[in-house]
């Protein structure tokens, strides 16, 4: 569990680091450690297993509802929750080394939807109950593995 308070101190000692070594970025960063100071002090709590981010995801894909290009899904805390952190897999999903090979070994295409993600999540939560009382992040990561792998690229290339 994370309390802001320890949370909201280390943040602030690290702008007031960045702030001596750039001057130009001075001001914009203690606009952040400010409003990072005045957050609420109330404890944060990310999913400590893929079991309970799964319960969450499962409410999303139930219930999600595509009209167009846009998706609705339930305005619970739980489906908000899954979507931010499906959406935070989604933006590492995408990032890759100087190669150009991805970083977390998933390869899903640019037209893959959000939506798309959480049921290979869940898909995945679903075949393997067993694997669920570990790190949620490392669960993703196997999901989107498998659901999105990368081509595979010749040593000889």
């Amino acid at each position: 569990m994370v309390h802001f308070a320890n949370a909201r101190r280390r943040i602030s000692d690290t702008a007031a680091k960045i702030v001596q070594s750039a001057p130009a970025m001075g001001a914009a960063v203690m606009l952040l450690a400010l409003i990072i100071l005045l957050l609420p002090s109330r404890q944060a709590k990310a999913f400590e297993t893929a079991r309970e981010l799964a319960a969450q995801c499962q409410s999303v894909t139930s219930a999600a509802k595509q009209r167009g290009r846009d998706i609705l899904i339930p305005g619970t805390k739980g489906a908000l929750q899954c979507w931010g952190y499906m959406q935070a897999m989604q933006d590492l999903s995408v990032l890759s080394d100087q190669s150009g090979k991805r970083l977390i070994g998933a390869c899903p295409s640019e037209q893959t939807t959000l939506l798309q993600l959480t049921r290979a999540f869940v898909g995945y939560a679903r075949r393997h109950r067993d694997d669920l009382d570990n790190d949620a992040v490392l669960t993703v990561i196997k999901a989107l593995q498998e659901a999105f792998p990368c081509p595979q690229t010749n040593a000889s290339d």
